[in-house]
């Protein structure tokens, strides 16, 4: 495919996202950096990995940006979770911590995980009371089996603070 095509092809799936399918994309964006770096990681840090390294961790700042702190308590947690792994990332690079990569990828994973189902059970974007399309919340999912905010149960992997 023509790169120009790409692009384009890009840009109109970013244009006609919903805000839950667009948070999906930049988790996906997240991991295959992260896996990128993973997989360049064979020998001392050169220059792919870092690149990886650095566009994982813009991704991570992005998603953490995004999210509204003042709405909800759950949304407080959901930015220090991505908080935490922008912190493991620069820890990764810094340390050459494999196991600090190995770490955000289970976590951006089951992150992946979680909104591929929210994205399922809501395919449309929520509508506010004006008619134009608003972000989703914790609350959109109510009644849902799904949590979108939850972090992964602490057991599933060790981290040293």
């Amino acid at each position: 495919m023509n790169v120009d095509h790409r692009d384009t092809y890009l840009e109109s799936q970013i244009r006609t996202a919903t805000p839950q399918r667009l948070r999906l994309m930049l988790i996906e964006g997240a991991l295959r950096f992260a896996r990128q770096a993973d997989g360049a990681w064979t020998e001392p840090l050169e220059a792919a990995p870092m690149e990886s390294l650095r566009r994982c961790r813009a991704i991570l700042a992005e998603l953490h940006g995004s999210v509204r702190t003042d709405t909800l308590e759950v949304a407080s947690r959901v930015a220090d979770l991505y908080f935490f792994l922008y912190r493991q990332i620069v820890v990764a690079q810094a340390d050459e911590d494999r196991q600090a990569l190995a770490d955000v990828i289970r976590v951006l994973e089951e992150e992946r995980t979680t909104w591929q189902l929210v994205c399922e059970q809501l395919p449309e974007a929520p509508v506010s009371s004006g008619g134009g399309p608003e972000e989703i919340t914790a609350s959109d999912c109510a009644g849902t089996p799904v949590d979108p905010t939850a972090a992964p149960p602490a057991e599933s992997f060790q981290l040293d603070a």
